[in-house]
């Protein structure tokens, strides 16, 4: 049975801009994985709640301090793509997620997938896993690297 195979990528700064470019690139046919958008996301008190990404989009860009996970469906069966994860981290950067199809971290499938983004994105660092969630901070992003599959060689 197959499962997801994540692959993720800091991007070192925050731009709705790239998010949105990213969505209309590769998942133009998408659906938001939740209804409504609380902050803090995992607080037991809500300061204030966005229905809607953009919204959320633009307020994180403008609160670097502010760490939150999003994820899209994509709708096109026929894509490689299944899944995107953005995470906004607590130190005002994107890590960007890619989910697709497999079992093996190092299949060619996923491999291709990584330097493919890695390409896209121009991230600092990036690595493979498989379905589970990135840290909230670009530091314990970088040690999370350091523990999972790093590709060295280009396909």
């Amino acid at each position: 049975m197959s499962q997801y195979i994540d692959s993720y990528y800091l991007v070192n700064e925050r731009d709705s801009g790239l998010v949105y470019k990213f969505l209309d690139d590769f998942l133009p046919q998408n659906k938001e994985l939740s209804e409504d958008y609380p902050i803090p996301q995992f607080g037991p008190e809500n300061e204030k709640a966005f229905d809607n990404v953009k919204d959320l989009l633009t307020y994180l860009d403008q609160n670097a301090g502010v760490d939150y996970i999003i994820y899209w469906q994509n709708l096109a069966d026929t894509s490689e793509i299944k899944q995107f994860t953005l995470q906004y981290t607590n130190d005002g950067k994107m890590i960007f997620g890619v989910s697709i199809y497999g079992n093996e971290v190092d299949s060619r499938e996923s491999l291709l997938m990584y330097y493919r983004m890695k390409r896209y994105l121009n991230p600092d660092y990036a690595c493979i896993t498989g379905e589970e969630p990135p840290p909230g901070n670009s530091e314990e992003f970088i040690r999370f690297c350091e523990n999972r599959y790093v590709p060295v060689i280009s396909v």
